[in-house]
């Protein structure tokens, strides 16, 4: 291994001397341009900073390279993600799992599961309003029809709504949100599953970024995810995780590829989008969760507990309205008519829709974001 590093350092220092003065100010122009979600008032969109320990992860994998469709050639790669899964399908009470490059393609996998698997007099799915673009086009690629249901006033999905388009139209699939991308909502879960088991629908649960909260036995919104169907979730969102780290959740087995010919391999792949695959997905999570789940768990309580102290400053410095996620995302919209642009350029806020309607919105999705820091930003327009 140190030989590997020897190697790969030498390769760096020799593209550098080649032209030296050029390297450096691209090498320094990448770090410069990598470090703006790392200040204490970027908060803007879903993107963290990296835990330490998971830094260490993602060299390794680079180094190992292994590919897991022939897992029998990498028994201590294949261990460390078979513990993984294990350990997360307990968590959000499922039965199987895999890693996947991201939940736009868990989504889709989900989808299609629930497609082949479901009423094949259907090929309705109900989502919100909120839900992501993901699921849509998931429909899309599928040939299934997304009808999206109206949200309260939160930006939570109506469970009311959803139950009288069921009993209008059975869907072959429910999907509900357990942190939207526009607010930080997060749907009636157990309500939607029920109403999915009483329609004999399948029900997929997308928590991307909301369903890091399973981590805290005090949050009672993501009660009752055993009776989800299939759930996703983004380590890389509220895990402090690179990317590619996602996973695949769900009840039913997947069903070998017998039909497809792949003699090379030792056993036929399995119903999944991705081919090949190594420690690329869940290596730098591994490394994370190596001492235990506390680094993680204090980095997740402090982003929340900053959501809360900027939400509490708004509240009492401003007549603003405002919306409040359990999951990390603070959402408002100012009484006075105007623009927030330069601090969205700045990567200070974003702007999203609730209902339809435009709110500025601010994300804790690292610990290094800080509450003050944004209340600093925001002052003037108090």
């Amino acid at each position: 291994m140190s030989q590997q590093f020897s190697s790969l350092l030498n390769s760096l220092q020799t593209l550098i001397n080649r032209n030296q003065d050029q390297t450096t100010e691209l090498i320094e122009a990448l770090i410069t341009e990598g470090s703006t979600h790392q200040n204490a008032s970027w908060a803007s969109h879903m993107t963290p900073t990296i835990d330490q320990s998971a830094l260490l992860g993602q060299v390794l994998a680079g180094l190992h390279n292994g590919n897991l469709l022939s897992s029998e050639l990498y028994p201590q790669l294949a261990a460390i993600e078979d513990q993984l899964l294990n350990w997360f399908c307990q968590l959000f009470g499922q039965q199987y799992g895999h890693f996947t490059h991201g939940s736009s393609y868990a989504n889709l996998e989900a989808l299609w599961q629930a497609r082949d698997k479901g009423n094949k007099l259907s090929n309705i799915v109900y989502g919100s309003e909120a839900a992501h673009y993901s699921i849509l086009k998931a429909c899309l690629i599928l040939g299934l029809e997304f009808r999206a249901i109206s949200t309260n006033e939160q930006g939570q999905i109506d469970t009311d709504k959803l139950h009288q388009a069921c009993q209008e139209q059975i869907p072959v699939a429910i999907v509900a949100t357990a942190g939207t991308t526009a607010s930080g909502a997060i749907d009636p879960l157990l309500t939607c599953i029920n109403i999915a088991a009483e329609f004999n629908s399948w029900c997929h649960i997308d928590a991307a970024w909301g369903g890091a909260l399973i981590l805290l036995p005090e949050q009672q919104c993501l009660v009752g995810l055993e009776g989800a169907n299939s759930i996703c979730f983004d380590p890389h969102k509220a895990l402090g995780q690179p990317r590619p780290c996602s996973m695949l959740l769900y009840q039913q087995p997947l069903r070998l590829m017998a039909d497809i010919e792949a003699d090379y391999l030792a056993s036929p792949p399995k119903k999944t989008l991705a081919g090949s695959y190594g420690g690329e997905l869940f290596l730098p999570l591994w490394f994370s969760l190596l001492e235990g789940s506390e680094t993680l768990l204090v980095q997740l309580k402090h982003r929340l507990d900053q959501a809360e102290e900027f939400y509490l400053g708004l509240k009492q410095n401003t007549d603003w309205q405002l919306f409040h996620s359990p999951s990390g995302v603070v959402c408002f919209k100012p009484s006075n008519d105007f623009s927030l642009a330069a601090l969205e350029e700045k990567g200070i806020l974003s702007h999203s829709k609730i209902n339809g309607e435009l709110v500025w919105r601010v994300i804790f999705a690292s610990p290094t974001t800080s509450a003050k820091a944004l209340l600093t930003e925001l002052e003037p327009y108090f």
